[in-house]
């Protein structure tokens, strides 16, 4: 008995329960997106109208004799077009899926569960942005080998290959300018329709304020215009500088300086320096991002 007495107790210690980690998060916020089937529907309605658009394009005559004669132009030409459709598209699209993927833990429920299983707050909102960001970054992708194929198979077509295979090198790095523009674009877009859906706790929310911003703006830029003309006050002119879809229209011109863009959107009425205008950018995308951060770790989801 003294023998059993003085025995050590063996004592195991208690497990600490698992938690949902990141990488996880964002694999399940991806998971979401895929098994979305409107979002599939959204992006095939997309294909077929870049296809249309294209056909239209490429079958006008000035743009065969651009390419011809000009192809230089010809590749200019087609950067201000296919970035104007796709900054106009990417922006409804990544809106709608923003707010949606956001507000549908809030308008369902489902928050309380996944913050009671650990997740986090920030944790599961920032893996959202995340698999937003990647979703975008895939469409971009997608877009521009869409693009390609479609440029290649018309030049080889026509007989304008080679032209376009010996383009000097200036064409080729505005061809990345046109790309920052797009990351900027889908980065605002991703922003504003997370903001909105944290702002109202709603999808049906998010996606109405989300769809709202941009044509707000270019209505905003409008008045202003109105009222420069009306009261000849310079201030008028300066407030659309400090807005983020014009300013995100005005970018092409700043980074593509070895032609003139032609912008296909409403622009602001001063010109400024592209550093200004990077910083309007910046300070609205940090802007937005705090905003959504700060709501969602300080708010009540039980209230």
């Amino acid at each position: 008995m003294s023998a059993l007495a003085e025995s050590p107790v063996l004592v195991v210690p208690a497990r600490r329960a698992p938690s949902p980690t990141y990488l996880g998060a964002v694999g399940g916020e991806m998971l979401k997106l895929a098994r979305q089937g409107w979002i599939w529907v959204m992006l095939a309605l997309a294909t077929l109208m870049f296809g249309l658009l294209t056909l239209v394009l490429l079958e006008a005559g000035g743009l065969l004799d651009q390419l011809r004669h000009a192809p230089t132009l010809f590749m200019f030409n087609l950067y201000d077009i296919y970035l104007a459709v796709f900054d106009s598209g990417v922006a409804i699209v990544m809106l709608i899926i923003s707010a949606r993927l956001v507000g549908m833990e809030y308008s369902s429920g489902t928050i309380r569960v996944l913050l009671g299983r650990g997740a986090g707050r920030l944790r599961l909102l920032l893996a959202k942005l995340t698999a937003l960001a990647l979703l975008g970054v895939c469409i971009l992708a997608a877009f521009l080998l869409l693009v390609t194929a479609t440029v290649y198979f018309f030049a080889q077509a026509n007989g304008g290959a080679a032209r376009l295979a010996s383009l000097p090198s200036h064409v080729w790095g505005d061809l990345v300018s046109c790309i920052l523009v797009a990351l900027a674009s889908i980065a605002a877009a991703i922003l504003i329709g997370t903001t909105a859906a944290v702002v109202g706790r709603s999808e049906a929310f998010g996606a109405a304020v989300a769809l709202v911003f941009f044509p707000a703006d270019n209505l905003l830029t409008l008045v202003c215009t109105l009222l420069s003309s009306l009261t000849h006050w310079g201030l008028w002119e300066h407030l659309p500088t400090f807005l983020l879809g014009p300013t995100l229209n005005s970018m092409p011109l700043h980074l593509e300086t070895d032609h003139v863009p032609h912008a296909a959107l409403i622009l602001p009425l001063v010109r400024v320096s592209t550093t200004e205008a990077w910083l309007v950018i910046g300070g609205w995308l940090v802007a937005l991002l705090l905003l959504s951060l700060v709501l969602t770790r300080r708010r009540d989801v039980l209230a």
